[in-house]
C-alpha cells in the first residue's frame, strides 16, 4: 500500500516538474502580456515550492518505511497495524 502511495507521489512530482519546465518555456516565447507573465511566473514559483516539499515528504516516508521492520522488531511489535 505504501509503495503505491510513494510511487504515485513521485510520479506526480515528476509530472509537476515537467509542467514547470513547459511553463518556463512558454514564458520565454514572448506570447504573453506583462500581467500574464507575472501571474504565470508567480504560480511557477508556488508550484515549485509545493513540489519540493512533497518530494521531501515522500522520500522521508520511504525512509521511515524502510526502517519500520527493524523498529517493530526492536520494540517487539508483532501485531498487524490497520
Amino acid at each position: 500500500m505504501f509503495d503505491i502511495i510513494i510511487r504515485s507521489a513521485l510520479d506526480i512530482v515528476g509530472r509537476s516538474e515537467r509542467l514547470i519546465e513547459a511553463m518556463r518555456r512558454l514564458l520565454l516565447s514572448d506570447g504573453l502580456d506583462e500581467v500574464e507573465v507575472y501571474e504565470l511566473d508567480y504560480e511557477i514559483e508556488r508550484l515549485g515550492d509545493v513540489v519540493f516539499n512533497v518530494d521531501e515528504a515522500v522520500r522521508s516516508l520511504a525512509r521511515t518505511l524502510e526502517c519500520w521492520p527493524q523498529t517493530a522488531l526492536a520494540h517487539e511489535i508483532r501485531r498487524t497495524l490497520h
